[in-house]
């Protein structure tokens, strides 16, 4: 209480105005937040630590970022430039800012700047040459012509030029290679809006774990605020097949609350994909086999077709064990002994659909009477 007093004396009324707006808001805009603190980025965020910011939609032009620590900052939309933002002793290091700063560096010297308009100059095919000989493990000055090819694949607009440097540039990474990730960080800032880039982005943050997931799982989680429902459906699917329990039921409540049924079957088709064929089996309409819709229950003569549909699955896998063109169980293995007995059926299929309620989907229970 005595605190609450001291504060009330020392801070202006203006600030105390400011915080509650701030804490009160639902933007997710930095840009916006800042405003309604009344604070002005050309002089107020010097030295602040802003670790793992989202600066999703967010004009950065004139703003101040001296000293700060900026790293796992992150977002998508978000415009800057080396030349419109500054960056002095800022910690940047995976972070939105690293991959351009890199280039910006490195074109600073005349002799990779006379290089890099020397291959600018060629033809696209020669470019592709160049990569070919010189984005690649072992060659002389890599970490140059990688910052290099990277400059060529931001200035060409060729959609199969950028497809053959990426991929080089993906061949010269070694694991946990901070310089693409920073790139991919790049990437999904300027092209949230390109469905075959992102997904080529995704599955490379995706296959490399030297990274941690914590921050593949914040690089790839503010595509969820993409303007193209594909791509938004590309990081749901990537967030439910690497996150915990608690990341997905909490993803979950975004997911299942869109108005695109393509984004909750995303959800519900790689979760029940995680958990096992028979979860896939249960979250489908046992009629028409499509995702059930997450608010419709399951009337007594579905769950008489659902437990037919069970079975003879179970059947089809059985002589695919025996005729060699399966190798282990799955159907078996997630519904055991219930395949033969109604009332232990009854129980799995109670059990299952509790399972899907705990991360996130709703209770679906089993009609009674049955």
């Amino acid at each position: 209480m005595k605190d609450n007093l001291l504060f009330d004396t020392i801070i202006a009324d203006a600030t105390k105005t400011s915080i509650d707006q701030v804490l009160e808001s639902t933007s997710e805009s930095f840009g916006a937040l800042l405003k309604l603190a009344d604070l002005d980025p050309r002089y107020h965020l010097r030295h602040s630590d802003l670790q793992e910011v989202d600066l999703t939609d967010t004009d950065l032009t004139g703003y101040d970022f001296t000293g700060c620590d900026l790293r796992g900052a992150r977002g998508i939309r978000v415009k800057w430039s080396p030349e419109t933002v500054v960056l002095k002793d800022a910690l940047i290091e995976g972070s939105l800012f690293a991959h351009r700063i890199a280039i910006f560096t490195v074109l600073q010297n005349p002799e990779s700047r006379l290089m890099h308009r020397r291959i600018s100059g060629l033809s696209w095919q020669e470019q592709v040459i160049w990569a070919i000989r010189n984005v690649r493990r072992g060659v002389p000055d890599l970490e140059r012509n990688r910052v290099l090819a990277t400059s060529l694949f931001e200035r060409t607009t060729d959609s199969f030029l950028r497809g053959e440097l990426l991929k080089y540039l993906e061949k010269s990474a070694s694991e946990g290679d901070q310089q693409i990730y920073n790139m991919m960080l790049d990437i999904i800032n300027g092209h949230s809006d390109d469905l075959h880039l992102i997904t080529k982005t995704i599955n490379i943050l995706n296959e490399s774990t030297s990274f941690g997931r914590v921050r593949l799982k914040a690089a790839v989680g503010v595509l969820l605020r993409s303007d193209d429902d594909r791509i938004v459906a590309l990081a749901i699917r990537f967030l439910v097949s690497v996150g915990t329990k608690e990341e997905i039921r909490e993803l979950s409540e975004f997911a299942l609350s869109r108005r695109a049924a393509t984004l909750r079957h995303a959800f519900i088709a790689t979760l029940v994909g995680r958990l096992g064929p028979g979860y896939d089996l249960i979250a489908r309409s046992p009629i028409n086999k499509d995702f059930r819709d997450i608010h419709q229950g399951l009337s007594a003569d579905e769950l008489l077709v659902l437990i037919r549909n069970i079975k003879r699955a179970f059947l089809n896998e059985q002589a695919a064990l025996r005729d060699g063109t399966l190798r282990e169980p799955r159907i078996s293995k997630d519904f055991g002994d219930a395949i033969d007995d109604g009332n232990l059926m009854l129980g799995k299929l109670d059990q299952m659909f509790a399972r899907l309620a705990e991360f996130g989907m709703p209770r679906v229970k089993i009609p009674q009477g049955m």
